[in-house]
């Protein structure tokens, strides 16, 4: 038997769509149809009604011919919204995600932070740091005005966002040693213009990678570290941060390579020459 409720999902036997967003909330009381009343129910226990509404007519128009057609003892068939009056039976969670998200505008950053191959908590955490979302000291403030703003990493009267990435005299030393040999004239430790440089697809395509892929590590390690020595923990220098991220990008490199990504098949060779400049 027919069993959706009828107002709510008879698209497939009316082509209307839910009935509900074409007669209003009012639509079942002038039809004379219970709000759950089932389509089975609609098509067997009514009578027909005349309507000044024209949509209203429609609608029992064709009832009255799928009860003529004998619908009323066919099985259910379940669709799947998938764009604009678009019905189908087979589910896609990539549809269905595209009708409940907001939709908002497209960011020119974004092929920065969500790239092939990209670590995903480094990409998370850089994605939270161009929203401003990471507890920086100032951002602590607005919520409790006794917040000591000092960077704790060099003792800066305020930490904010673009100071802690990377103004910051400690982590300006980080991203400088492991940064310069692949941007060369390009290099900047200024939030706004390296947000320009990672989104800047016209650059050739390995040193792109390493430029991400070292700015998302450097980030996270460098947010690591802050919350490190504000828990009390024992200071990491420079030089030690620097080689462990450049251990970890190298791991990565050696990782894209395992995957047989051709792609980047020189990216080490790149990452080693940038390095010993």
């Amino acid at each position: 038997m027919v069993r959706g409720h009828l107002f709510g999902s008879i698209h497939g036997l009316l082509n209307l769509g839910p009935l509900i967003d074409v007669t209003g909330e009012r639509g079942f009381i002038d039809m004379g149809i219970s709000r759950h009343a089932t389509v089975s129910q609609a098509l067997a226990t009514r009578r027909r009604r005349q309507h000044r509404s024209s949509s209203l007519n429609q609608i029992e128009n064709l009832l009255h011919t799928l009860r003529a057609r004998g619908e009323v003892t066919n099985d259910d068939i379940p669709l799947w919204k998938l764009t604009g009056d678009e019905y189908r039976p087979l589910f896609q969670s990539n549809k269905t995600w595209m009708l409940i998200r907001e939709n908002g505008v497209e960011n020119s950053w974004h092929r920065g932070i969500w790239f092939r191959h990209s670590t995903p908590k480094y990409a998370f955490c850089a994605w939270l740091a161009i929203h401003n979302r990471l507890s920086t000291a100032d951002r602590m403030q607005s919520w409790n005005t006794g917040t000591n703003t000092t960077c704790i990493l060099c003792q800066d009267p305020m930490e904010t966002r673009d100071h802690l990435f990377f103004s910051c005299g400690y982590s300006a030393e980080i991203w400088d040693a492991l940064s310069k040999g692949l941007l060369k004239r390009r290099h900047t430790t200024s939030w706004t213009s390296l947000l320009s440089i990672i989104s800047d697809t016209s650059q050739e395509k390995t040193t792109l990678f390493l430029v991400r892929y070292v700015f998302q590590a450097t980030l996270h390690s460098i947010w690591q570290e802050r919350n490190s020595r504000r828990h009390g923990e024992i200071p990491t220098l420079p030089r030690q941060l620097i080689q462990i991220i450049d251990k970890n990008v190298r791991n990565r490199i050696q990782a894209v390579r395992s995957m047989r990504d051709t792609k980047y098949e020189d990216a080490l060779q790149t990452w080693f020459g940038a390095r010993s400049i």
